[in-house]
């Protein structure tokens, strides 16, 4: 199912997280990501043809209320969800690191919403995926937040415009999302490269290959490479 199929599958819905609903969602490649990608995401034509989060449990109606849910508590009250996606985050004893947009993207409300997870966790890294320039740009930088601008071969020019923007001691890197059968650019000296389906097929695979394309069992494979959001990806922007 592709993003622009997924969408059409929105569904109306504006009830907020229940007392004591766990925020987090589980993700195959990232364990927990708690943005939702229903009303957050404008895809490329390149990102909703190849995006991960638009096919499997993700797509389901249990799953699509529960985004909503989130969607609108962090709309409503964005400190408030801050401090419930801390309290759950304590209870979860395997958990060191934080993925925002494991599917979906930034609105106004989610920036505060990070920040104040970011100041109460401190020691935890905030990884912030982010395809809007002027909003990824307004993150507020701190020592434990790695902002991943992800561009494709349509979206060029958000990478130079979110250089004009970004405030100079935010951590921050950018990657390529390679369309289907495509080739990554080589004349550029892009920190990250996401193949189609992590899958490079015959072609030769380079330094700044995504691990994820690289092995056959993608489960949990962020939390033990963890080049975006430990400095790695970030030193190589500089």
């Amino acid at each position: 199912m592709s993003v622009k199929t997924l969408r059409k599958k929105h569904i109306e819905y504006t009830d907020t997280l229940t007392d004591g609903e766990d925020p987090f969602s589980t993700n195959k490649v990232t364990g927990c990501s708690n943005v939702p990608i229903i009303g957050t995401c404008k895809p490329t034509v390149v990102c909703g043809e190849t995006c991960y989060f638009a096919k499997g449990p993700s797509t389901w109606t249990a799953s699509l209320k529960k985004q909503h849910r989130l969607l609108n508590s962090i709309k409503q009250d964005p400190i408030g969800t801050a401090n419930r996606i801390v309290s759950h985050f304590r209870k979860k004893k395997r958990l060191n690191f934080l993925r925002w947009n494991g599917g979906g993207d930034l609105v106004e409300e989610t920036i505060p919403c990070i920040d104040c997870v970011a100041v109460s966790l401190p020691d935890v890294p905030q990884w912030v995926v982010s395809r809007i320039p002027m909003l990824a740009s307004r993150v507020v930088p701190r020592p434990n937040v790695y902002l991943h601008l992800s561009i494709d071969k349509s979206s060029w020019s958000r990478l130079e415009e979110f250089r004009s923007l970004v405030p100079p001691d935010l951590q921050w890197f950018w990657s390529y999302q390679c369309d289907r059968g495509e080739e990554p650019p080589r004349d550029l000296e892009t920190p990250v490269i996401f193949r189609d389906c992590y899958d490079p097929g015959d072609s030769e695979t380079y330094w700044n290959d995504c691990p994820l394309n690289l092995t056959d069992n993608i489960t949990g494979m962020c939390g033990e490479c963890r080049r975006c959001f430990h400095g790695w990806a970030v030193e190589r922007c500089r």
